[in-house]
């Protein structure tokens, strides 16, 4: 009976041992993950949501220009003085307003798409090891994607040739853009300019212009 209770107390001394090893191990991983991998994962994830974020604005700018079709001469007006030479270049708030907000909008409504969006990595992928790439558990990362969006109208000038200028209107849209829910980890500030209408001045332009945005 000793013998039994002895061997008894061994093989509890054996599971506890093999129950600690595994305990050790499964913290060892996960302090792994928790240090070394969800921050790889973390930067491959803002390196692609960049790119779709991009992709998205992009997309919004393009049709929101097709829609509305707006011509040069529909958002700014050129002024000359009496010598021909160009005074100012002014724009019309309407339709510049209108531009701007269509192209948030659209912004948001493709970003908006975006939500939820969901990354898998094979966790052998971004261990390192080029043995263990499309091995391993696999990890994913569910974006949250809430943004908030700016626009501008600029005006760009460059010489044409003699007396003339090429003048081009473009919208400068800025995207900040939250890939999750987690203040941990930071935004990603997105900006593009699309070129939306240019034309060509004829006449000489001052050293100082006034240009009213």
């Amino acid at each position: 009976m000793r013998a039994l209770k002895t061997r008894d107390k061994k093989r509890l001394k054996k599971l506890c041992k093999a129950v600690s090893v595994m305990l050790m191990i499964v913290i060892a991983f996960f302090a792994y993950i928790e240090f070394k991998i969800e921050p790889s994962i973390m930067d491959l994830t803002e390196i692609k949501a960049q790119t779709l974020a991009t992709e998205a604005i992009n997309t919004a700018v393009d049709r929101v220009i097709e829609e509305l079709k707006f011509t040069y001469d529909e958002l700014a007006e050129i002024r000359y003085t009496d010598s021909n030479t160009i005074s100012s270049i002014s724009t019309n708030t309407v339709n510049v307003n209108k531009l701007k907000s269509g192209v948030s909008l659209e912004v948001q409504n493709q970003l908006d798409k975006l939500q939820h969006k969901e990354f898998n990595y094979y966790l052998g992928d971004i261990s390192g090891f080029e043995l263990l790439n499309g091995m391993g558990p696999v990890l994913s990362v569910q974006l949250y994607f809430s943004s908030s969006i700016e626009t501008e109208i600029i005006n760009s000038l460059e010489s044409a040739g003699i007396n003339q200028t090429q003048s081009t209107l473009e919208i400068r849209v800025k995207a900040e853009v939250f890939l999750t829910s987690d203040e941990e980890y930071p935004n990603v500030v997105i900006e593009t300019n699309v070129p939306v209408a240019q034309t060509l001045i004829v006449g000489e332009l001052p050293t100082y212009m006034y240009r009213s945005w």
